[in-house]
């Protein structure tokens, strides 16, 4: 079957909007408002309002996704038909030509709220500045950008293919398995933990919102060591085969270095999926998964005096069930309320959704597929060898991302 890597990231790329789209709409039918969510009327771009308004942001989204669509199979359909792999070559960037123009056509036609929305996004996340806010709808989009992060080496390696046709240097190899692929792959977790850094200083010191900055930001930095170290074990492969490492006493060393730094990237990263992006993990008795991170304040140190004794008496008197979450706070009997309310074991006490069973099967399935993915960021499991092995893999993350998003914007709604 024909189907060039150029042509894998324009697929993978309108599938990601595709399912950015159906996020919008099932969010929209769930009676969850996603532009306050977003903080789409803080963006620079909110003056803008010339789309079709009838049918919301998801309808906008398709329109666009559906175009874009059209044009990717008209040129993949005419490349597939040539007969000399240069002109499959030429016809594959004429693709990648009309995309971007489409993209940054200036017109006011053709979903042009939603197309200047996503460009500011895009330059708000590459352009560094520590000094403007980070909006929500930014860092869900920085986010999607780490999904596809093993795209980031893909368009290089497309982008090379292009620069030797242009040149008519046919004698070229093109590879991504140097360090420059695994510098663009390593770009998409830099822009994110640049957004934490930015919280990080914004947020009052030695405050709980810090620390939760802080250790996100642990997060994506520790996908840098998987990123460098699989680089590395692919570099020592080379030079095994080519015989200045006959040993290979260099991959050994390596590979446990990678196997612990996979092992805490993955387990961290969903850890941090449920217990802070999706606010999920809640005891009845109180506790939840993010007190690992972040733990409450102790009993101990609530003053008691501000009650005082006569106040404490009357405390024992009020029916516990009559209580408001503030009073039951300033008497030091919020856990206990807690312990009363009634929710599904191990998500939280405010769920947008009534189908109880699609959290649980969200945390089975994030596991799985977050493993998956670094698995697609190594070299020790060659799954790229396999057809369209590496392909697969890439929608599986979009769909993981898909799932993750879903969530993500409900978290944020049901507080």
């Amino acid at each position: 079957m024909y189907f060039p890597v150029a042509f894998q990231v324009l697929f993978l790329a309108q599938l990601a909007a595709i399912g950015w789209g159906a996020n919008l709409r099932l969010l929209s039918k769930a009676g969850i408002e996603v532009r306050p969510v977003l903080q789409l009327a803080q963006l620079p771009t909110a003056h803008l309002n010339d789309d079709r308004p009838d049918d919301g942001i998801h309808g906008n989204v398709f329109r666009l996704a559906r175009v874009l669509a059209t044009v990717t199979a008209l040129g993949w359909l005419l490349s597939a038909l040539a007969s000399s792999p240069a002109m499959k070559t030429w016809l594959a960037l004429l693709t990648y030509i009309a995309v971007a123009g489409i993209l940054v056509l200036p017109q006011r036609i053709l979903c042009h709220t939603v197309r200047m929305q996503f460009l500011g996004s895009l330059i708000r996340i590459v352009v560094p500045s520590m000094a403007n806010p980070v909006f929500l709808s930014d860092i869900i989009m920085a986010d999607i950008l780490t999904s596809c992060a093993r795209t980031f080496a893909d368009l290089r390696l497309v982008a090379c293919q292009f620069v030797s046709l242009a040149w008519r240097n046919e004698s070229s190899t093109c590879s991504d398995a140097d360090m420059a692929g695994a510098l663009l792959v390593a770009m998409p977790y830099a822009f994110r933990l640049r957004q934490c850094i930015n919280e990080y200083l914004n947020a009052a010191p030695d405050s709980a919102e810090a620390t939760r900055h802080f250790a996100n930001a642990v997060k994506y930095a520790s996908s840098f060591p998987v990123i460098c170290l699989s680089a590395m074990h692919r570099r020592a492969e080379i030079e095994a085969s080519a015989g200045v490492d006959k040993l290979g006493w260099t991959l050994r060393p390596i590979f446990g270095l990678w196997v612990f730094a996979v092992a805490f990237n993955s387990l961290y990263s969903y850890y941090w999926d449920v217990a802070f992006d999706w606010n999920l993990g809640h005891s009845r008795s109180g506790w939840k998964l993010a007190d690992i991170v972040m733990p409450p304040v102790s009993a101990g140190s609530a003053p008691v005096s501000v009650l005082g004794a006569a106040d404490k008496t009357a405390e024992l008197a009020i029916p516990r069930e009559l209580v408001s979450p503030a009073e039951a706070l300033a008497r030091d009997t919020y856990e206990s309320t807690m312990a009363k309310r009634s929710f599904p074991r191990w998500l939280r006490p405010c769920l947008r959704f009534a189908w109880i069973w699609l959290y649980y099967a969200a945390m089975a399935i994030d596991f799985l597929l977050r493993i998956t993915w670094t698995m697609k960021l190594s070299s020790y499991i060659r799954i790229d060898q396999m057809a369209f092995g590496g392909f697969w893999l890439n929608v599986l993350e979009v769909y993981r991302r898909w799932q993750w998003t879903f969530l993500r914007i409900e978290k944020e709604a049901a507080l």
